[in-house]
């Protein structure tokens, strides 16, 4: 029987390789990330064997994983990040001779995936048929399958601002895990939507430079919470750390203050009754584009190569920030030289405490010291010090952004708001949080970040430029669309460099905020 268990235990480490090969990426930041992508690969690897006693049919069920598992291995040592949604694209949607080319490009090696799928059948094969796990056995590690997963989903929910618990069970280690995802991405794949928005004919300047471009989108945050414009507190000290690296805007409009009406600005336009969106002209100037979002799916998010949204109100509860890097760091790496990446987060959405964890819980006492309630007036000081802490978690999600950027030897440019802001009891009136009719200054006054590398600024030193000498300009939403497109080196049909605040001939222009449905009201007169 011990040769058995050893033959069992060899199969079982083959499947785990792919998971073993995570830890030499810079995808796991910690011994806690390593924890949580280990027991979560090991939970997926032995959840079948409840419903499979026969421990050979378990093996051998595995069996067209394993080769797969060899190739995961070699693909994330090579682009140091697991194969991503952009490989996975190319390799379903590449032809036979192609793909044909590609294979022999791997000589002699090419013959180790076959050989690795003959060598795990032969040694599933030869596991005594006779061996299954009785019933007490699979009720037993259901049990210790089922237990442990309760305990922490339920301390994940209750008790994150207290313990840093290991990420078991958040999407980014479930994309980080194999056989996990490979299952997460080929889903993404079948639910890619055909649609497009209208062209208005993107193209490059330059088609031949690598380039990345990534566009991040936080949530409720607001501009006077960030040290650059005024605040006591160092709410960002990664990003502050990064000194002049950092482009600060300190004048930036929102044009609503409640999402669905402000996110769109940021990423389509209006042309009479016809719409278009920068996934879709970044894709008409021969990008490879990824939107990938901690919030609900959009339309606007159509004509990109990959897409990721939260699609549930677990995903809402559960899902941090940090679970989108994962995906991130695959596509730069995997995606080809010229990308788009959309990132849109959840940032400083109420409830603020399920936004951070304990690494983050820098001000106290919070709203979850007080039990977790709806903020009142009297608590003031606490709903400031949990929404403070949410930007302390953004501050990390940004920074582990920009060191992703870091290692890349193209130009590399980034773009950080917010959709809007949030107000925090800040007067007589004593609003709290945001949406409600009538924009006012807390939550329509939004940041605007800047971050590029010196690869960037060489071979874009008139948009570097420009970003610099106009970060004391009024700027609105509205000049964000073309000034991404602007950073990139894209033209379009209806362009206007002086709408762009990464151009020498910007001009300011009259900022308006939509305060319902139908009316709008001047910027500069909130109050």
């Amino acid at each position: 029987m011990r040769r058995e268990f050893l033959k069992a235990g060899m199969l079982g480490l083959w499947l785990l390789l792919p998971s073993l090969a995570v830890l030499l990426t810079d995808h796991l930041t910690s011994v806690s990330d390593a924890v949580g992508l280990l027991v979560f690969a090991l939970f997926v690897l032995a959840a079948p064997l409840v419903l499979l006693p026969r421990v050979r049919t378990y093996f051998l069920l595995w069996t067209p994983l394993s080769a797969l598992a060899v190739l995961y291995c070699y693909l994330t040592l090579t682009f140091r990040s697991v194969p991503g949604d952009a490989l996975v694209q190319s390799a379903l949607n590449t032809g036979l001779g192609m793909s044909w080319q590609v294979v022999s490009a791997f000589g002699w090696r090419v013959w180790l995936l076959p050989a690795s799928l003959v060598a795990y059948a032969a040694l599933a094969c030869s596991i005594d048929p006779a061996w299954r796990l009785s019933a007490s056995a699979r009720k037993g590690l259901l049990a210790l399958l089922l237990v442990p997963a309760m305990l922490l989903l339920v301390a994940r929910q209750a008790l994150p601002q207290h313990f840093q618990l290991p990420p078991v069970f958040e999407h980014g280690t479930a994309n980080l895990a194999f056989p996990s995802g490979l299952a997460m991405s080929l889903a993404r794949q079948a639910h890619l939507r055909n649609k497009t928005y209208a062209s208005v004919r993107g193209r490059a300047t330059n088609p031949a430079t690598p380039l990345l471009v990534v566009l991040v989108v936080g949530e409720s945050l607001r501009a006077d919470h960030l040290p650059w414009n005024g605040y006591t507190r160092n709410t960002m000290p990664l990003l502050q750390a990064m000194g002049p690296d950092i482009i600060n805007f300190g004048d930036v409009a929102s044009t609503a203050n409640w999402t669905f009406a402000a996110f769109p600005a940021i990423v389509m336009r209006e042309r009479g009754e016809v719409e278009f969106n920068l996934a879709q002209t970044f894709r008409e100037a021969g990008f490879r584009n990824a939107w990938i979002s901690n919030q609900e799916p959009v339309p606007y998010s159509l004509g990109s190569h990959v897409m990721e949204h939260a699609t549930g109100t677990q995903d809402y509860h559960f899902r941090t920030d940090a679970n989108l890097l994962p995906m991130f760091t695959s596509f730069v790496r995997q995606a080809g030289p010229r990308q788009f990446v959309l990132l849109h987060m959840n940032g400083s959405h109420f409830p603020y405490e399920e936004r951070y964890g304990i690494e983050s819980k820098v001000y106290a006492p919070t709203l979850a010291d007080l039990g977790g309630k709806m903020p009142a007036l009297q608590d003031k000081a606490a709903a400031i010090n949990s929404y403070d802490n949410t930007i302390v978690e953004s501050d990390r999600f940004l920074a582990r952004v920009i060191e992703v950027l870091k290692k890349e030897g193209r130009p590399a440019v980034l773009l950080f708001t917010s959709d809007h802001g949030e107000n925090l009891f800040d007067d007589e009136r004593q609003l709290i949080l945001h949406s409600r009719s009538g924009a006012t200054r807390y939550d329509a006054h939004v940041p605007m970040l800047a971050w590029m590398n010196e690869s960037y600024r060489a071979a874009f030193p008139t948009q570097a430029a420009a970003l610099r000498a106009n970060q004391a300009r009024k700027i609105s939403h509205v000049n964000v669309f073309p000034t991404v497109l602007e950073l990139a080196g894209v033209e379009w049909d209806g362009r206007d460099s002086s709408e762009s605040f990464a151009s020498p001939t910007f001009r300011e222009h009259r900022r308006r905020v939509r305060i319902d449905l139908t009316r709008w009201e001047d910027y500069d007169g909130l109050q």
